[in-house]
């Protein structure tokens, strides 16, 4: 039973992630892990504190992947969270287990139906880039698909991007998700002020 709620929580984070069902599923998340907390019982807020920092931490690694170290960290503090809660670590292994499990189908299943983090990526790009000026909107004129450049920041998905021997910074959109500063990159799309790019 407890194994299910941990379970169902995690599927309503990868539903909030992955669709556009944000209010649903970051509330089937809060529900699920309030009820299993609950159900467990804890006589302290530290394993709770713990298990949502964790938390918080892989959805950021989830979005900022050359980080490397938050993930590591926040599945260190969710099992801790988890096993001082329990106080049996097979049990915390198994209920672990089981919700990963679970939700990896889910997830799989959400990505064969067309769902993934671009689609999150995408609307975050549109978003910055319709903010864009129309001195800027002039200068990506000069754009072509195909060109090549290089990212300045990191694209997460949006960022900046210099073009050949022009010093003039674009606000593009990645379609791959997040892209690494310095990472060449090729235009793939230009339409009106919005200039995605794609990994060379």
């Amino acid at each position: 039973m407890e194994g299910l709620l941990l379970g169902l929580g995690f599927i309503g984070i990868a539903l909030a992630i992955l669709t556009p069902l944000f209010k649903s599923g970051a509330g089937l998340a809060l529900l699920s892990m309030a009820a299993y907390f609950y159900f467990i019982g804890t006589e302290t807020w530290l394993p709770i504190v713990l298990f949502t920092a964790g938390l918080l931490l892989i959805v950021f690694e989830i979005f900022v992947p050359d980080f490397g170290a938050s993930g590591i960290i926040g599945i260190i503090l969710l099992i801790s969270g988890l096993y001082l809660t329990i106080g049996d670590f097979t049990q915390t292994i198994r209920d672990l287990s089981f919700s990963v499990v679970i939700t990896a189908g889910v997830i799989i299943y959400l990505i064969k139906n067309g769902y993934s983090l671009s689609n999150v990526n995408k609307l975050i790009l549109q978003t910055n880039i319709q903010s864009s000026s129309d001195s800027t909107a002039v200068e990506k004129d000069r754009i072509n698909v195909g060109e090549e450049g290089v990212a300045v920041t990191p694209l997460r998905p949006s960022g900046k991007v210099t073009f050949g021997e022009d010093s003039t910074l674009y606000d593009v959109l990645s379609t791959e998700g997040h892209i690494s500063k310095d990472t060449a990159v090729v235009v793939e799309k230009v339409k009106g002020t919005k200039i995605t790019v794609r990994k060379k």
